[in-house]
């Protein structure tokens, strides 16, 4: 698809962006409200007029605010029938209506956008809302140039926009990069090599849940039922992680007979801080136990025990911290000065440091 640009800045637009077609080219959304081509207009109305001019009339306009609003007052003009005025305009005095889109000051003063035209400050409701009507008279006498105010406004927030945009797209970029590599059971992602669990959330997509150094211990709830029988039993098998032998838990092995049918299934782990991460695999009722959803749960349950002890298994053959010789054979010739050990104890100790 061809990427048009906008006939007055240049900027690329694309499928999404808002863009105001002319007679021989578009303009973009910014522009066109730079331009304040809607401000106390007929909206259909001016559209349709825009649509029958060309880039070069669109600029012309742009640079002269006073003949804009002259056209706009011609070609789509906002009707007053049933409407009362809201004030007059501190400079012409005419009546003002709220669907003229007037600049409103802070002293509850106003000015019709014909006056502020006159003075390039048709977009200035911004400044307008935080200074007074004798502010503005002043900024005129002192030669202010209201529209270039606004463009620095406009730029402001257009890289605020733009700030917020990169932010999400990095944000998006490390979500994809988690979920690449990890593995994910029951809305939990598990990255086995860094030892992280994520919880994947409606709102905020992957938060960070706990490192596997903060695993206290995981039990393996189990709820099931038989036709026969109208009360349901609820099971669970206990896996340690600080203590214990790590292994698989199948089904069935989480207590008692197995049951004709399983309704609930999940991990639910326990987390130094006190808290929990449920990795709930199954949650539907009515689900034979010998039938493909309850065995694909199962089988997810044996990659999350497997993953759980995997990262135990690492913490058990992790090499112990290397004892610092030189010190501890200090430590015995302070017991030794200090004729809290005997000089055979000393030497016996130093030969086995030193391994001699």
């Amino acid at each position: 698809m061809a990427t048009k640009k906008c006939g007055i800045c240049g900027k690329e637009l694309g499928f999404w962006d808002i863009q105001i077609s002319l007679k021989d080219s578009v303009i973009c959304e910014n522009c066109f409200e730079t331009g304040n081509f809607s401000g106390g207009a007929n909206q259909a109305h001016m559209n349709k007029f825009i649509g029958n001019q060309t880039i070069a009339e669109i600029k012309e306009l742009i640079d002269d605010p006073v003949k804009l609003e002259a056209i706009k007052r011609k070609v789509a003009p906002v009707s007053h029938r049933f409407r009362q005025s809201i004030a007059q305009c501190s400079f012409c005095g005419k009546d003002i209506y709220k669907v003229d889109d007037p600049l409103k000051f802070k002293d509850s003063t106003y000015v019709c956008l014909d006056c502020a035209a006159k003075y390039k400050a048709t977009q200035s409701h911004g400044w307008a809302s935080e200074h007074t009507i004798e502010d503005f008279r002043k900024s005129i006498k002192q030669g202010v140039d209201f529209h270039n105010i606004y463009l620095k406004q406009a730029q402001k927030e257009q890289a605020e926009i733009d700030a917020e945009k990169a932010a999400k797209q990095q944000h998006k970029q490390e979500q994809d990069s988690i979920k690449a590599e990890s593995v994910c059971y029951g809305g939990y992602y598990f990255d086995i090599e860094k030892r992280k669990i994520y919880d994947n959330t409606l709102f905020h997509g992957l938060i960070f849940t706990a490192n596997a150094d903060d695993i206290v211990s995981y039990h393996v709830n189990e709820k099931g039922h038989d036709k026969t029988k109208h009360h349901t039993i609820t099971r669970a098998a206990v896996g340690a992680i600080i203590a214990g032998t790590p292994g698989a838990i199948i089904a069935g092995t989480t207590g008692g007979k197995m049951n004709e049918y399983i309704d609930k299934l999940s991990v639910v782990i326990s987390l130094t801080n006190g808290r929990t991460a449920s990795v709930n695999l199954l949650n539907a009722k009515d689900n034979k136990a010998d039938g493909f959803i309850v065995r694909h749960a199962y089988s997810d349950l044996n990659h999350v025990i497997a993953i759980l002890d995997g990262w135990q298994a690492q913490e058990s053959q992790s090499p112990a911290t290397p004892t610092d010789i030189p010190a501890e054979i200090r430590e015995y010739k302070q017991l030794l000065d200090d004729n809290l050990i005997t000089q055979e104890e000393y030497d016996a100790k130093k030969k086995q440091l030193l391994n001699l």
